[in-house]
C-alpha cells in the first residue's frame, strides 16, 4: 500500500515541520528542483468548462524525481496559477491524499516545478488520479483540473 513517507524516529514536531514544509513546496513559485524534468510523460493539455460560457485552459504536466525514502510527485503548470489544494488518489489501492495550499493566494509560475509530496511503493504503469484546485493568476477564474496519470 502506498503511503506517507514519515521518519518514525523523530520527535512529532519535526515530522509536523516536514508535512509543512512538503506543503509549502507546492505553494512556492520559483520551487524549481536541480532534476532533470522528464519529457516524456506529457499529459494532453485540456479544457474545462466552469459552469458558464467561459473556458479556462490549464493543464499540468507530471514527473517522478528521488526523494529521502520514495518518489516525489512534480507537477509544472502551463499557465500561471494560483493553487488552493490538490486531491491525490490510487485507486488500485484505495489510496487518497489531499494538500492543502498554506498560501493558496501565492502566484505558481508557469512552467515551475511544484513538489505536491513524496510517496514510497511507487512503480512504473501505476494509475494515479490528480485533482488540482485554484484560480488562473492572470484572470482570478476558477478551475478544477484532474489528471489521469501512469507512472513511467
Amino acid at each position: 500500500m502506498i503511503t506517507q513517507t514519515i521518519h518514525h524516529t523523530k520527535k512529532k514536531e519535526e515530522i509536523i515541520t516536514k508535512r509543512t514544509l512538503m506543503t509549502f513546496g507546492l505553494a512556492a513559485v520559483l520551487a524549481l528542483v536541480g532534476c532533470s524534468k522528464k519529457s516524456d510523460n506529457p499529459v494532453t493539455p485540456g479544457t474545462i468548462n466552469n459552469g458558464g460560457n467561459e473556458q479556462v485552459n490549464v493543464n499540468f504536466t507530471m514527473h517522478l524525481e528521488s526523494g529521502t525514502q520514495g518518489m516525489i510527485f512534480i507537477a509544472s503548470p502551463s499557465e500561471d496559477v494560483r493553487l488552493t489544494k490538490v486531491e491525490l488518489s490510487f485507486p488500485a489501492q484505495s489510496f487518497r491524499d489531499t494538500i492543502n495550499n498554506p498560501n493558496p493566494t501565492a502566484v505558481i509560475a508557469k512552467n515551475s516545478n511544484i513538489q505536491i509530496n513524496e510517496y514510497t511503493g511507487i512503480e512504473g504503469g501505476q494509475q494515479w488520479v490528480l485533482v488540482f484546485y485554484g484560480t488562473l493568476a492572470s484572470t482570478g477564474k476558477p478551475f478544477t483540473k484532474t489528471i489521469n496519470w501512469t507512472v513511467v
